[in-house]
Formats: C-alpha cells, structure tokens, sequence
C-alpha cells in the first residue's frame, strides 16, 4: 500500500484495504471540514439550523450538480442510493398486478425494497436473468423480455455491486417503453456518464464511495417531467416548494457531511481527477490478472464492460458454497487482516477487487498468497 496516501485516508496502516467499493472512506481533511461544520452548528443551534443552513445545503447540491454535470435544480441531495430507490418506490403509484423488473445482479437491498412494494401493493417482481459474462445485446435482450403492458419501473445498475460489471443503460432505456431507474451507487468518481443523456427516469449515485466526501452523501437525479410526483422518504416543511428543495432538508440531523461534500470533490481532483481514476483502472487490472494466475482459475466469461475500479476473479473450485466463501473472507480478515470482498454468487466463489488511490500491486500478491494458503488447508 502507498503508506502516504493511506495515512491521507486515515486508514489503520496494518490492514490490507482491498474493498474501498463497499463504503468508500473520507479522508482526514474531508472528516475534519465535517467536523467544523458540526463544531459550528452546535455554537448557535438555533441560528446555524434556521437561518444559516438552508442556503449552505442549497450550494452543496449546487456543487454536486456541477460535479454530476447536472442542473442543480435535477437533483436531490439523499443519504445513500438505498434512500433514493425507496424514495421512487414510494412515489410510484402501484396497483395489484403491476411490474417491476429488476436483474440477478443487482443489489440485495434494492430487491428487499422493491419486493416489500410489491407485497404491499399486490404488485409482481420480474427478473433478467443473464450471465456474467452476457454480452450488451444479451442484458438487452433479457430486460425486455421482461417488460410489458403493466411494468411501471425497471432498475438497472450502470455498475454491478456484486459482479463489478457496466450495464448498458441508455441502450435498456432506449430498448423499453417504461420509466427506467438507473442504481449508480459506484458511478460517481468513476465512470464518465452523461446523466440527463441516458433516457432514464431517475440515476441514483454515492459520492461517498469513489469521490472521498463523508459518507452519507447521495444524489437522485429524476427527469423533469417526474420531479413534481417524486418525493423524499421523509416527509418535511419544503415538501412543497420544488423538487430539489423538499430533499434539502429532511428535519432536524447532523448535515455536517453535505456540508464538507465540496472538499471530498475537491480532493478527488487534487488526485488527479480522471486520470487517477484511469491509473487505479489499470492497477486492478493486473490485480485481476495476477490472483487469477495465482487461483488457476480463468478470465473467460467474465465482464465484457468491467466496472473501471473493481474487477471480478473466479476462486479455485475448492470454494464450493456460500459458507465456504464467508469463512474464506473471514479467515482473511482475522487471521491476515486483509479486507476483500469475497462471495458466492452464479454458482462459483469469487472475490471482487477493489483498486483505490492508496492500493499498490504488491496488495494483489499478499491477497493470493493469504487466500492460496487457506484455501489449500
């Protein structure tokens, strides 16, 4: 690991940290721009929270709609893509024998939420189901076989969390007479995208992941003619005053990360902006490489489009079921102290790499040589 960038994160130095895609980190100077935010708050509660806080929130949704390359009026500010999906699920007006389409690599929270909709709606969950290795034309192909006359949404992830593959969103969008919502929780930091120019009816993406602002820091972008019947899960005095406004303000919390969200976008530029991002795309790939030569297992079928900063490896057969791939990861994690993301998913035990600033080939070796060990007992 790079030792001068992991103390910028303020990460714990004898931990290998392979896994940044799963709740992102804030660096130091990002936690303590937070931190005098709330030292400010608490000086003056009741000056700092109704009359100086409405337009600070109002610039960070501006500067994140910037970084987006949005309209700041387009977009909500919410705590996580969680929030904002059920934000759209509730605004959605189901009836008994609706649809909604989702995929066999989405996110789990996701499924548990639009299945309570469903439950509570007597509407019907439908899945495109397609491999991991599916071509575009295939996850096309397999979402619009799920659509017809009564399917009021699909979601559509621009990045697999548990497979770390880009969908073709826009192509879904363009291929399907239904409101698409599009689940770009690792988008932002990471993937160039034109939002308003995917044809979707709602992109939902984490800042707090891959552009370093504190955690609990997300954005829902929802087309225009959708903004007047989409609504925040919570219920407050600016429900009625626009659509970026009632997401402003959600009641009386701790806003001290909205607050600092600029200077987490401020440190992903002094990075390096997109070109780090292109350097951490290329370390993950011979991540990717080296533990697959290491597993003796194979690349073929994997992602066409891998997501830039997370990569997909097969582990060797001798991980069998879902318990053997928790106890690897524990193991790992216990007796290693290496942190990674390992599963069992399509019917193979895999590891998903992550490849953030502060990560360093060597990371990749010290991962084969731990997970070879224990798995060869």
């Amino acid at each position: 690991m790079n030792r001068d960038l992991l103390a910028e994160f303020g990460l714990d130095p004898d931990v290998l940290h392979l896994n940044h895609g799963a709740f992102g980190c804030a660096p130091i100077v990002v936690r303590r721009a937070a931190e005098a935010w709330r030292d400010r708050a608490e000086r003056n509660p009741h000056r700092f929270n109704g009359r100086e806080l409405p337009p600070l929130i109002k610039n960070s949704r501006q500067r994140a709609a910037a970084f987006l390359g949005v309209d700041a009026d387009s977009i909500g500010l919410v705590r996580n893509v969680s929030e904002g999906v059920s934000s759209v699920l509730a605004s959605l007006e189901l009836a008994a024998g609706d649809e909604l389409v989702l995929c066999n690599h989405g996110y789990g929270a996701v499924r548990i939420a639009a299945q309570n909709w469903a439950d509570r709606r007597g509407a019907v969950i439908k899945i495109a189901e397609f491999d991991l290795g599916a071509s575009d034309d295939e996850i096309i192909a397999a979402y619009t076989a799920q659509v017809g006359p009564r399917t009021r949404l699909l979601v559509v992830d621009q990045i697999t969390a548990p497979t770390a593959t880009v969908l073709p969103v826009a192509a879904i969008a363009a291929a399907v007479d239904a409101p698409v919502l599009a689940d770009a929780a690792h988008v932002p930091g990471t993937l160039r995208t034109d939002i308003a120019g995917l044809g979707v009816a709602h992109w939902i993406g984490n800042l707090h992941k891959w552009a370093y602002t504190p955690r609990g820091t997300a954005a829902l972008w929802t087309r225009s003619d959708l903004r007047d019947r989409t609504f925040p899960s919570t219920m407050n005095w600016q429900l009625n005053e626009g659509y970026a406004a009632a997401f402003d303000h959600p009641g009386t919390w701790d806003y001290a990360g909205w607050l600092a969200l600029g200077d987490g976008l401020d440190f992903w530029e002094r990075l390096g902006g997109w070109d780090q991002v292109q350097r951490q795309a290329d370390l993950v790939g011979a991540g990717q490489r080296l533990l697959a030569e290491a597993f003796g297992t194979s690349l073929d079928g994997l992602a066409v489009h891998p997501a830039p900063t997370m990569r997909l490896v097969r582990l060797p057969d001798a991980i069998a079921d879902a318990e053997q791939a928790r106890r690897l990861g524990d193991r790992l994690a216990e007796e290693y102290a290496i942190e990674a993301a390992v599963s069992f998913r399509h019917g193979r035990g895999q590891v998903r790499l992550a490849a953030a600033s502060y990560n360093t080939v060597d990371d990749y070796d010290r991962l084969a040589a731990a997970a070879t060990k224990i798995i060869a007992g």
